[in-house]
């Protein structure tokens, strides 16, 4: 079974597509059409202050606030309620206009994107409190860490923390978590394909060079 855990210091730094800040990629598949985007991704970037998000055409976008005080999103001219660390994942359009109201500092968030029609994503957020075990489907291409914790795989342990990333190449399989905190959760990050395309063996895992 191939497993790796990669840090969030290790995820690929690059601005954002709208120059207004800096996104750490951690994982992606390129596009399988010739416009050298992508068809799936996900990444964690850092909002220190309010304005509009990058437009991304025929993209499907999910986000969640991994720490900091959050921000109030805007979409489309629809204000929605305060995204918080304690919020479930938000999804919208990448073709929407996003502003996005920072209620303090900076934040940091988790997005997932994918192609419509191509592929198909869901975020899952799971608080740990105790001790647990989980098994995982073919279809999950990543779990983010957000507060420390201890994690167990047959006979790998390993401590993770804010933006540490699991991947694991062989499905199913199961992992457990022990929180070594009062804040710790998980996200879970699966995708799918809509039509015949490729499997994971295209995946791309960013580290920084």
């Amino acid at each position: 079974m191939s497993i790796r855990i990669q840090r969030f210091d290790e995820h690929l730094k690059m601005p954002w597509k709208n120059g207004l800040g800096i996104t750490r990629e951690v994982i992606s598949r390129p596009a399988s059409d010739v416009s050298g985007g992508f068809d799936w991704r996900i990444s964690l970037a850092t909002v220190g202050a309010s304005g509009p998000f990058s437009v991304f055409a025929g993209i499907d976008r999910t986000i969640a606030v991994l720490q900091g005080d959050g921000m109030r999103l805007t979409v489309d001219g629809r204000q929605e309620p305060p995204l918080l660390v304690a919020s479930p994942p938000f999804a919208f359009s990448g073709d929407a206009e996003v502003l996005a109201d920072c209620l303090g500092g900076e934040t940091l968030d988790l997005n997932v994107m994918s192609r419509r029609g191509i592929f198909v994503h869901r975020m899952t957020k799971i608080a740990v409190s105790a001790a647990q075990t989980f098994s995982m489907s073919g279809d999950t291409v990543a779990i983010v860490f957000r507060g420390d914790a201890m994690v167990k795989i047959d006979s790998m342990r390993s401590d993770v923390g804010l933006g540490d990333v699991l991947f694991c190449e062989q499905m199913p399989f199961e992992f457990a978590v022990e929180p070594l905190g009062t804040d710790c959760a998980l996200y879970v990050i699966e995708v799918s394909a809509e039509t015949n395309q490729g499997s994971g063996s295209d995946l791309v895992a960013s580290t920084r060079p």
